[in-house]
């Protein structure tokens, strides 16, 4: 076993005290120590993530004037990412928001009368916009820069990833996150076999996990699981490099917008606040369709 200088037990001792406030704590530690004195391990990134696309930028464009807030976006990801019912909420949450606040891209505080802003609605109201919000793949990610161990990391293509056999559940990537994009695995993930996506890596317990622009599919040539389920296109990804390319040319409207865009974080998902297109039909959120996710490469 090697011996541990100062610098290295300083190391251990830092991404390991989180530990005591996690379930199995003597598991956390047990990984933390691997991480740093044991022997290296195969990583998940080797057989589920695609190599970076050279020359590339990738990125989505969100247009709330088309969005009704119907989540089939998030049913379709999280049936894509076999993702657990016990990681909530979802990678993708929908807000319900006034037509007003659409446009600041700051939640406003829902104690403010009339004002206020919710995911967890049951109707679908004509006179209310819906804004999606996940992991927004920043150029300057917080939760690269925090995490001790480097499981979290961004690539040249604009995908900001994670490493599951590198995190050690420390979640200090969930405290720097401004945009609260990131779940934590409280229990081991349980998922019927008939809905595991063979081509995404399963999770374990007291790991980290968010939204991954569907690397497994996105690198090659396909688009996001939530693009192709959003049944009046108001998602757009692509490649912000390319100056011809549809999501390039969509942020030259003026009626455009990043989240928190003042904290410098340079997102890679925009929002255009154009006028609503469709009337509203549906009254409730849809149920998730049986065949939304396929598993061929």
């Amino acid at each position: 076993m090697k011996k541990l200088n100062r610098r290295e037990f300083v190391k251990l001792a830092v991404v390991a005290a989180p530990g005591a406030l996690m379930p199995q704590p003597l598991k956390v530690f047990n990984d933390a120590i691997n991480q740093i004195i044991g022997p290296k391990q195969k990583s998940d990134k080797i057989k589920y993530v695609p190599e970076p696309i050279p020359n590339a930028g990738f990125g989505m464009v969100i247009d709330l004037g088309k969005c009704i807030g119907c989540r089939r976006c998030a049913y379709a990801c999280q049936l894509e990412n076999s993702v657990p019912d016990t990681i909530s909420p979802p990678y993708i949450m929908v807000f319900e928001t006034g037509s007003a606040t659409g446009v600041t891209g700051h939640f406003p505080s829902p104690e403010m009368s009339g004002m206020g802003t919710t995911m967890f609605y049951t109707k679908l109201r004509k006179n209310k916009w819906y804004m999606p919000v996940q992991c927004n793949h920043c150029d300057k990610p917080p939760c690269v820069q925090v995490c001790p161990t480097g499981a979290s990391y961004k690539d040249p293509d604009g995908l900001v990833l994670i490493d599951y056999d590198k995190c050690i559940g420390c979640r200090y990537c969930m405290t720097a996150c401004p945009y609260n994009a990131r779940r934590f695995n409280w229990w081991e993930p349980e998922i019927p076999s008939d809905k595991i996506n063979p081509l995404v890596p399963m999770r374990r317990h007291g790991v980290v996990e968010k939204c991954t622009f569907c690397v497994h599919r996105t690198r090659k040539g396909k688009f996001t699981r939530c693009v192709e389920a959003c049944p009046l296109k108001a998602r757009t990804f692509g490649n912000f490099d390319d100056p011809d390319s549809k999501v390039s040319k969509l942020i030259e409207s003026e009626r455009n917008f990043r989240l928190k865009e003042g904290l410098n974080t340079q997102p890679r998902i925009w929002y255009l606040t154009k006028p609503k297109e469709k009337i509203m039909r549906w009254y409730r959120p849809l149920p998730p369709p049986k065949n939304i996710r396929g598993v061929k490469v």
